[in-house]
């Protein structure tokens, strides 16, 4: 049993220690993230949670830099107040810093987004951008587990006090988990 674990320890460091990721152009990249932040917001009372996930497709134009579009789905809970789902679609930009040699590499992405949210069956728009930051971590060449702190500003019909009609932005920082599949494109190295 123990020439087994052994052995099995030695392949997996081994995988891991020669591990790059697919970044360069013509390479496609699968995923998503994960998140939960709790935000105060500025001028009204209480605080809200929100729980966020977030899969995503996309496209290397260029070595290191990919575009794609990316879904938000948010359950947010107001203090003293029902539950709100959101929607959004986002196409975004994400930049890694470091040559596709490296395991361990620092990413940096960016997006636009518009779209609903419903309360009580009502459905008003909303429009957000997001940036998020973090180091990728590639367990293979194709699949890399990463971690990141983001920050998100969230307006439209959907933020407005409901007693004073005032439109706001809510503005949050959190963490972020996410694993992507990194494929390999038609120009593939051998």
């Amino acid at each position: 049993m123990k020439k087994f674990l052994f052995s099995s320890l030695v392949i997996l460091s081994t995988s891991i220690a020669g591990a790059q990721g697919n970044i360069n152009r013509g390479d496609w990249m699968v995923g998503g993230q994960a998140g939960f932040s709790s935000t105060k917001i500025s001028g009204l009372d209480g605080s809200t949670t929100n729980i966020e996930l977030s899969p995503n497709a996309g496209y290397f134009f260029v070595n290191q830099l990919a575009g794609g579009l990316e879904v938000s789905l948010q359950s947010i809970k107001e203090e003293n107040d029902d539950a709100v789902s959101a929607f959004a679609v986002a196409p975004f930009l994400r930049y890694y810093f470091l040559p596709a040699t490296q395991k361990v590499n620092v990413f940096l992405q960016g997006s636009y987004g518009i779209g609903s949210a419903s309360q009580s069956g009502e459905s008003v728009s909303l429009n957000q951008f997001s940036f998020v930051a973090g180091p990728s971590i590639f367990l293979t060449p194709v699949a890399a587990l990463e971690f990141g702190i983001g920050y998100t500003s969230a307006g439209g019909e959907a933020f407005q006090n409901p007693f004073t009609g005032e439109s706001y932005r809510q503005n949050t920082f959190g963490l972020r988990v996410g694993f992507q599949i990194h494929l390999p494109g038609s120009g593939a190295r051998k």
